[in-house]
């Protein structure tokens, strides 16, 4: 059967979502918690691989269990294997065909910085700060440059080879609230460090270093060596992954 995982955590102590080899990851830690439930071996599948220090507040995955008769509390279970920073909230069975990453049909990312001329502790590797006020209308502005399907070579770091770098953002809105600033992306898929790189954009014209057109500008040029100072992971949150299928129903979640 497949088990379908809503799961939060905190990306600080981990080098990132995907399992390697001597180092602490979060699929390694689910995989594990698993295996002292139910005792079987199983790969636990994400629906993307979050780098070293990114959180997440709703990423999705899931994993196949041999249906034995055995019942299960996930939840409860899976949580007392977990640590503290890595949480299961919800579990649920789904359709066989089901597939955390292939059946995404669109994810959200938000990145988060708060403004402050010396480091909060409060913040520390949870958001990016920047030393002066952001203009998030030119923020916005620029931000409408990049929503819709365009080709995001220029918002691509290099190591990942994909088939194709286009790319549709439904929406892309920067936003204050308690004390912070938000840049929020909802898209169909995401190049490697592309929300980072679009952040780093954005952070630009918001200290009126670039304008909103200079993002356009980079947009249009296909070239990723443009944008040099990325921000780094810790302000990077995970916020939702969306399906064709869903919602699931409640009744169908294992006890």
């Amino acid at each position: 059967m497949i088990v379908r995982l809503l799961v939060d955590y905190i990306g600080t102590a981990y080098h990132g979502w995907q399992k390697q080899k001597g180092v602490d990851t979060v699929q390694e830690r689910l995989e594990t918690a698993v295996k002292s439930l139910t005792g079987q071996r199983v790969c636990v599948h994400g629906s993307g691989r979050t780098d070293a220090g990114v959180h997440a507040v709703g990423q999705t995955a899931h994993f196949e269990l041999v249906d034995t008769g055995r019942s299960y509390n996930f939840e409860k279970g899976l949580n007392h294997y977990l640590p503290a920073d890595i949480r299961l909230l919800d579990a649920r069975i789904e359709r066989e065909n089901f597939h955390a990453r292939f059946s995404v049909k669109k994810k959200t990312y938000r990145y988060l910085i708060y403004e402050s001329q010396s480091d909060r502790a409060v913040f520390l590797n949870r958001a990016m700060r920047s030393a002066v006020r952001l203009d998030v209308d030119a923020m916005n502005e620029a931000a409408a440059c990049l929503a819709g399907e365009h080709d995001f070579a220029s918002f691509m770091s290099t190591g990942s080879p994909v088939k194709s770098t286009v790319r549709t953002v439904y929406a892309l809105e920067v936003s204050r609230f308690c004390g912070l600033v938000a840049v929020t992306v909802t898209a169909n898929g995401f190049l490697y460090n592309m929300v980072r790189r679009i952040a780093s954009a954005l952070i630009k014209v918001g200290k009126g270093d670039w304008t909103p057109g200079d993002v356009k500008k980079v947009l249009l040029a296909l070239d990723g060596t443009l944008i040099k100072d990325i921000v780094p992971a810790c302000g990077l949150y995970l916020m939702s992954v969306e399906y064709d299928e869903d919602k699931p129903e409640r009744e169908n979640k294992p006890q």
